[in-house]
């Protein structure tokens, strides 16, 4: 172990004398601050040119948790290999678990476009679309619930609760969507 830690700390050291011209190279976890030797004024150009105007913490929430990060994960691709899989399952259980999977998957398409939505919103709004939603969660389960009591075989029942889940899961993102059209000023 020790014989390690020598053997890295001469590698540092032999890093460090490699880079002894190169000042203005920022060198990560060599501890201390930045190096006191000011960059070059192309670089300083450079830096202020690309560099971002810092945004308050307000105008953060107001643009959103996606559009701050730009990061925009798209389902669309694995919601269509799955559902492709679920056409061509031959075995119930097959079926049920790539069902499963799509209503997963739609399901957290619909939370992070409503916690979406909600960052845009003020706080009394955000209190009514929870409630809404909380409600909208309880209508969705009663209608998996019918699905399911439609059929004696429990494959079958299982099958029609998942595709009712989907159903009302699609829909409701497709009104998320328009509220949140409605909410954000492009």
């Amino acid at each position: 172990m020790r014989v390690f830690t020598r053997a890295r700390g001469l590698s540092v050291a032999f890093a460090t004398l490699m880079l002894a011209g190169c000042e203005s190279i920022p060198m990560p976890f060599m501890g201390g601050e930045e190096s006191d030797v000011p960059a070059t004024p192309r670089a300083a150009e450079v830096e202020k040119e690309t560099k971002k105007p810092e945004l308050s913490r307000n105008e953060k929430v107001a643009r959103g948790l996606s559009e701050e990060l730009d990061w925009f994960p798209d389902l669309e691709q694995p919601l269509a290999q799955l559902e492709s899989q679920f056409a061509t399952a031959n075995s119930p259980e097959a079926r049920n678990e790539t069902l499963s999977s799509v209503a997963y998957l739609y399901d957290t398409q619909l939370f992070v476009l409503f916690q979406d939505m909600l960052d845009f919103l003020p706080r009394d709004a955000r209190v009514k679309e929870l409630t809404e939603q909380n409600a909208w969660l309880d209508r969705r389960r009663s209608a998996m619930t019918r699905a399911f009591l439609q059929f004696d075989d429990e494959n079958e029942a299982r099958i029609a609760a998942g595709q009712a889940f989907i159903e009302a899961t699609q829909a409701r993102i497709e009104e998320i969507e328009k509220k949140r059209d409605l909410i954000i000023i492009k």
